[in-house]
C-alpha cells in the first residue's frame, strides 16, 4: 500500500469519526404539554359569612384554566439535557423550568438554571398526576390560611427558584442525592441581596416488588433560605408597603427539615405519599412580599420567626376497568388526602386541618376528569371553631 493511499484512508477514518462524533451531539427534541380546566366552588363559615379568613374581593365560584403549559425536552448525545416549560394560565405568561443538565460521569451531574428546590416529594410530583387536585389549600373567598404545602411554598423552602447544583446516583438508580444553591428570590426573579439560599434532598427505594418496580422510597430534605431585609429608609417613603427595598448585604437565615416516603406508584393498587416538616415559618402577618419573593422580613428581631410543623398523607387506590377497548372509563382511582399544619408550635388555635376525598377517573392515560371537596377546618384567636369548603371539578389532558 503506498503512503498516499495509507493518508487517504487515514483521512477517511478520522473523518468518519467525526461525522459520527457530530450526529451522536446532534439534539434531540421532545414536546410535552398539558391543560387543566377547573370549575370551583366554595361555601363556609368563612368564605359566606365573613369568618376570620373572609375575603370580601373575590366570588365563590368560577372556571379557570389551572394550568397550560409547554414543555420542551432537548438531549444532546448521552449526558446533556435541557428543559424549558413556559405557562400561560389565565393570560398570565410565566417561565417554570429552564435549566441544563450536564452529566459529568455515571454517577455526576451538573445543573443549572430555574427549576424546583429539592423539598417535599408532593411538590415534587408532577401537576398532571396530583390525586389530590392541589396541593394545599385553595378556596376562593379563603385569604390567611395555609396547609403544609402552602406553608412551604410561601417561606420559600419549595417550587422554583435560580441557581446551579449537583446531583449524584447510585449505579443502579435507587439512591439519589442533590445539593443546591439558589439566588432565594424565587421564580424568574433576580436577587435582591448577596446572599443565598441552599437546599439538599437524599432519596432511596428501599423495596422493590416482583417486577422490579419501586414499592417503598424513602427520602429526607433539607433548606436554609435566606430571608432579605426591608430597606425603609430607601423606599421614599413607602416603607415596607409597595415597590419594597431591601438591604444588599444584609438577611437573615431560617431552615426547614423534611422527612417523606412512598409506597407503591401511579399504577393499579395502592399508592400513599406522606410528607413531614418543620422548622422555621416567618409569621404570616409579618412577612413582606414583593411578587413572587415572599416571607422575607421587616426586620433581623426572632420574633417574625417561628417554629412549624406539618404532616400531609395522599392515599390513592387505582382499578382498571374491563370491557373492550372502546370502554369510555378506563381507570378508576379514588383518592383521600389529610393535612394538618401548624404555623406556630408555641401558640394555641392556629392549626389548620384539610380533608379532601376525591374521585379520579381516566378516559386515557393522560386525560382525566377529577372531582373532589376540600374541608379546610380551624380555629379563631379567641377558639371559635370555623370551617370552609371547595367543591372542584378538573379536567385535564397530557401529552
Amino acid at each position: 500500500m503506498t503512503v498516499s493511499i495509507r493518508r487517504a484512508l487515514g483521512v477517511a477514518v478520522v473523518t468518519a469519526a467525526g461525522a459520527a462524533s457530530l450526529a451522536a451531539q446532534t439534539p434531540t427534541i421532545q414536546v410535552q404539554g398539558r391543560v387543566q380546566l377547573q370549575y370551583r366552588n366554595s361555601s363556609g363559615d368563612s368564605t359566606l359569612n365573613g369568618g376570620v379568613g373572609y375575603n370580601t374581593n373575590s366570588v365563590n365560584n368560577y372556571f379557570e384554566i389551572r394550568r397550560a403549559r409547554f414543555q420542551t425536552n432537548v438531549k444532546f448525545g448521552d449526558n446533556i439535557y435541557l428543559v424549558i416549560q413556559p405557562s400561560f394560565e389565565m393570560a398570565a405568561l410565566r417561565m417554570r423550568d429552564a435549566y441544563l443538565r450536564v452529566g459529568m460521569t455515571r454517577n455526576l451531574s451538573v445543573v443549572a438554571g430555574q427549576e424546583k428546590s429539592p423539598f417535599q416529594r408532593y411538590e415534587l410530583t408532577s401537576a398532571n398526576n396530583l390525586p389530590s387536585i392541589e396541593r394545599g389549600v385553595r378556596i376562593l373567598r379563603l385569604s390567611g390560611k395555609e396547609g403544609l404545602n402552602d406553608l412551604l411554598l410561601q417561606n420559600g423552602y419549595v417550587s422554583h427558584d435560580l441557581g446551579a447544583g449537583i446531583e449524584g446516583q447510585s449505579n443502579d438508580h435507587r439512591y439519589f442525592g442533590k445539593l443546591v444553591v439558589q439566588g432565594g428570590s424565587r421564580e424568574s426573579s433576580a436577587d435582591v441581596n448577596n446572599a443565598k439560599s441552599f437546599y439538599g434532598r437524599v432519596t432511596g427505594t428501599v423495596l422493590m416488588n416482583k417486577a422490579k418496580q419501586p414499592a417503598l422510597q424513602l427520602g429526607a430534605s433539607f433548606g436554609s433560605r435566606d430571608r432579605a431585609i426591608c430597606n425603609a429608609a430607601a423606599n421614599a417613603g413607602a416603607g415596607c408597603t409597595t415597590n419594597i427595598a431591601y438591604f444588599v448585604d444584609s438577611a437573615k437565615y431560617t431552615t426547614a427539615f423534611g422527612l417523606d416516603a412512598e409506597w407503591g406508584g401511579f399504577r393499579p393498587g395502592l399508592h400513599v405519599i406522606a410528607d413531614f416538616a418543620t422548622g422555621n415559618n416567618v409569621l404570616f402577618a409579618r412577612r413582606i412580599n414583593s411578587g413572587r419573593n415572599t416571607a422575607n422580613v421587616r426586620n433581623s428581631a426572632d420574633s417574625n420567626v417561628a417554629t412549624f410543623m406539618g404532616v400531609s398523607i395522599i392515599a390513592a387506590y387505582r382499578v382498571l376497568t374491563k370491557g373492550p377497548d372502546t370502554r369510555v372509563i378506563k381507570i378508576i382511582e379514588p383518592a383521600l388526602r389529610l393535612d394538618y399544619a401548624d404555623p406556630n408550635t408555641n401558640a394555641s388555635n392556629d392549626q389548620g386541618i384539610l380533608i379532601t376525598p376525591v374521585l379520579n377517573l381516566y378516559f386515557a392515560n393522560s386525560v382525566q376528569l377529577r372531582a373532589g371537596i376540600d374541608f379546610y377546618m380551624y380555629k379563631d384567636a379567641a377558639g371559635v371553631s370555623s370551617s370552609a369548603r371547595e367543591i372542584k371539578f378538573s379536567w385535564q389532558a397530557d401529552f
